[in-house]
């Protein structure tokens, strides 16, 4: 006996899509995980409208983050970030250079990013104004060349021109 039925959506499904629970007879609970986690997620929903539970679970989150750790493993020091820093600014010298060469340029809209293109030096001041969220997006779907200082495609496909780069992005940005 491989199945069971979950008590709230009613579905038979393998023992596999029930969560493990010792004081039941077969070892698992008796509602499946898909319809557990949905009952959490509206109690939260519920709970999140008491001030109250917000305060406390503000505290219980704080200490746990103080209880665990958490400050010291993942706040680098200063001394910690600027070794980064300059690590970083070694590895991509025309990265810190194209920074340096369009630090003037502000974008239109305040908290948004300007990103390059292209690291070429006739590109450099040439950016796309992004939002900080798209902008984080859209790292994720390429990849940095550092030869041809250019990005590329996840299937390696070089984004060599500024039409072709935005014609790109336009595809993982929230409009």
């Amino acid at each position: 006996m491989n199945d069971k039925n979950c008590i709230i959506c009613g579905e038979t499904k393998q023992l596999s899509a029930f969560y493990k629970h010792k004081a039941m007879a077969d070892g698992h609970l008796n509602k499946c995980k898909d319809c557990c986690k949905e009952q959490n997620k509206l109690r939260e929903i519920e709970l999140r409208k008491d001030p109250e539970w917000i305060k406390k679970e503000k505290e219980r989150a704080r200490e746990k983050y103080y209880r665990l750790g958490y400050k010291n493993k993942h706040k680098p020091t200063p001394e910690d970030k600027k070794i980064a820093i300059q690590r970083y600014k070694d590895k991509y010298p025309e990265k810190h250079n194209a920074k340096n060469k369009t630090s003037h340029l502000k974008p239109l809209i305040k908290g948004n990013h300007l990103h390059h293109w292209s690291y070429n030096e006739e590109h450099v001041k040439d950016v796309i104004e992004l939002t900080e969220k798209n902008h984080n997006i859209i790292h994720r779907y390429m990849k940095y060349d550092q030869k041809i200082m250019m990005y590329k495609t996840l299937s390696n496909a070089v984004l060599d021109t500024r039409e072709k780069h935005e014609k790109y992005i336009n595809q993982f940005i929230e409009k």
